[in-house]
């Protein structure tokens, strides 16, 4: 085949739909094609040729020199981009092909072909764009999830996990690229979780959307897990992790709090007419025993009533105290005294391989009622003697006072009332420990891991506790024993204990209450305790008859229908101030709080405190 001709090469550069030309060194066309006379916007390529080409086609004039300069000594010029302009001004972007030519005088032109590229390069920088806006898009996102407490995951076909993402650090406790590579059987396999991933990863892939609760590294997670999907195929599994540890937390608050108040009003309903029958039985054994000889048949009878009326009266307080019912005095209670009376009375069933420390100043006092906080210590002691169980082991038992901020802490079961100074008691016991389930439940009312327990000690403990406003907590580790820390507030300051006279002459008490049981029994103890006695079965009566009479000192029933106690109170002291009232309740069941009353006594009391109440107010000046 013949080489083409020259007429052959003016065809082919005259018919390219590509600019082509040669250009001087001082910057004019020598020859140019039509497609690049159209390209630039030239009726003709005679026009073209009159150009000057830094001036007229490049939109910076510079950068011809510039671009001359550099691929000069290059001799070829290799897809550079220029900024151009067309005759009526518009710019473009084109890319220029060439190469140096030299001629026998030693002057240079240059030969090129232009490429307009400027639709590609508009095109090409959307592209650069919406890349970019993806990008900032995406870490705005991974910023938004850190701030919360949520991960992300990505795995492909064969569970290998190839993204991850969110505030894993803050959550998880490890790097997010921990596990960056590696399958979930590996990532699983150090910390397992309570529900099984892998199962639910395969179901993912298989085309399913699952939602469900794990616990995993000791966080309580949300997670969903779906398929992820690349142009309609499913190519691997997407997962979420919310941690909603603190929500779970503060929902079993919720429950418990609806619990404590169900069984307060369980606890409200049972103990007034509870208190009422054990106020009856109490009362005839009492009664009973001081009227039989010790020794005698049926003594030993009555004193087993008596006992299992008290234990009775005991679990009811229990049972109110646990809901925050129970009524809560203030006097400053010593408490070394308190413990060593108690260590006295439970040395009984202490082993004697159980060896007990008490680190208690003399003077130590806490500020309560007396009686509850008794309870709290015997339960607190009592539970460590179970929990070492047969095996030796130590019991220390300490109080101090110190100073609280007041602020609530995550191992708090009962957070403090608030700053000031508080008398700390703590109980330790070096027995087995108590696991976490266990943790979760043991201040539950009638949980128990023992078998013979009722499960209400401990659950008093915590209701006695905020009753007080104090603080309770516990820490324990599986294998090295168990803390229980209370904060009770401190009694600063001593009281002097009033001195009780025997009554000299013979008093009038009247007795209020709307139950006949117990008026009948009240009305038998005070006649033995040497008193004349009038009852009333009703508020309003009970008025009438302590305006009318000659009274010295009256029993009021706090709970009582169409009358309280507490309106009886008010409609007394009206007409006449100066007579002593004391308030008997087994639970202020109609919620009407404090009273004002000369004293309290919580259904069912002993005669002798009884006793005790009677002589204390009659011989008081008037």
């Amino acid at each position: 085949m013949s080489s083409p001709s020259e007429r052959d090469l003016h065809r082919l550069f005259d018919g390219s739909p590509i600019g082509m030309y040669r250009s001087t060194d001082a910057g004019r066309f020598v020859f140019a094609n039509p497609a690049l006379a159209r390209l630039l916007g030239y009726d003709d390529v005679a026009e073209l040729l009159a150009v000057d080409i830094a001036r007229d086609i490049y939109l910076d004039g510079t950068e011809r020199p510039r671009l001359i300069a550099e691929y000069r000594t290059k001799g070829v010029i290799e897809g550079v981009r220029a900024r151009w302009r067309t005759r009526d001004g518009r710019p473009l972007t084109v890319q220029i092909y060439g190469h140096v030519v030299e001629d026998a005088a030693g002057m240079s032109s240059f030969d090129a072909t232009v490429v307009d590229i400027t639709a590609s390069e508009a095109q090409n920088a959307q592209l650069r764009h919406q890349r970019e806006e993806l990008e900032r898009t995406a870490l705005t996102l991974d910023l938004v999830v850190k701030q919360v407490p949520a991960t992300y995951w990505l795995v492909d076909r064969d569970l290998r996990i190839i993204v991850t993402g969110g505030a894993i650090a803050q959550v998880l406790g490890y790097e997010p690229d921990r596990w960056l590579g590696s399958t979930l059987y590996e990532a699983m396999a150090p910390d397992p979780s309570n529900r099984d991933p892998i199962e639910t990863h395969l179901r993912a892939l298989a085309g399913e959307t699952l939602t469900y609760l794990a616990e995993y590294r000791d966080k309580q997670l949300q997670n969903t897990v779906a398929p992820h999907r690349r142009d309609g195929e499913i190519v691997g599994a997407i997962g979420t992790a919310i941690d909603v540890t603190a929500l779970r937390m503060l929902e079993r608050r919720m429950v418990d709090a609806q619990r404590a108040e169900s069984l307060g009003v369980l606890a409200g309903g049972l103990a007034h007419d509870f208190n009422n029958l054990l106020v009856a039985i109490l009362g005839n054994a009492d009664l009973g025993l001081r009227e039989t000889p010790a020794g005698s048949p049926g003594h030993a009878a009555l004193e087993n009533v008596r006992h299992a009326s008290l234990r009775a009266a005991e679990l009811t307080d229990q049972l109110l105290a646990y809901a925050g019912r129970g009524g809560v005095s203030s006097t400053r209670v010593i408490t070394r005294p308190l413990v060593d009376e108690l260590l006295r009375i439970s040395a009984p069933t202490m082993p004697a391989n159980v060896r007990v420390t008490v680190d208690i100043a003399p003077e130590l006092a806490t500020r309560g009622d007396a009686a509850q906080v008794r309870q709290v210590f015997l339960n607190l002691i009592a539970n460590a003697r179970d929990a070492i169980g047969p095996r030796a082991g130590a019991i220390a038992i300490s109080a101090r006072l110190v100073q609280h901020d007041g602020l609530a802490d995550d191992a708090d079961v009962v957070p403090a009332g608030g700053a000031g100074t508080y008398v700390l008691v703590e109980v330790v016991d070096n027995g087995p420990g108590i696991d976490c389930q266990t943790r979760r439940r043991i201040f539950e009312p009638f949980f128990t891991t023992k078998a013979t327990g009722h499960g209400l000690g401990l659950a008093a403990v915590l209701g006695i506790v905020r009753a007080h406003g104090g603080g309770l907590r516990l820490s324990s580790v599986p294998g090295e024993g168990a803390r229980f820390s209370v904060l009770w507030p401190a009694a600063m300051t001593p009281v002097e204990m009033p001195v009780v006279q025997p009554v000299a002459t013979r008093k009038t008490v009247l007795v209020i209450d709307d139950e006949k049981l117990v008026r009948d029994v009240l009305a038998r103890m005070i006649q033995d305790l040497g008193y004349t006695t009038l009852t009333a079965g009703d508020g309003a009566t009970g008025v009438e008859l302590a305006i009318r009479e000659a009274v010295d000192i009256i029993l009021v029933d706090m709970t009582m229908p169409q009358m309280s106690g507490a309106e009886v109170i008010v409609a007394v002291r009206a007409r006449k101030p100066g007579i002593p009232i004391v308030l008997c309740s087994g639970y202020d069941r109609d919620g009407r709080g404090s009273v004002e009353a000369d004293a309290y006594l919580p259904k069912p009391f002993r005669i002798e405190a009884l006793e005790q109440t009677l002589a204390k107010l009659l011989v008081r000046p008037s």
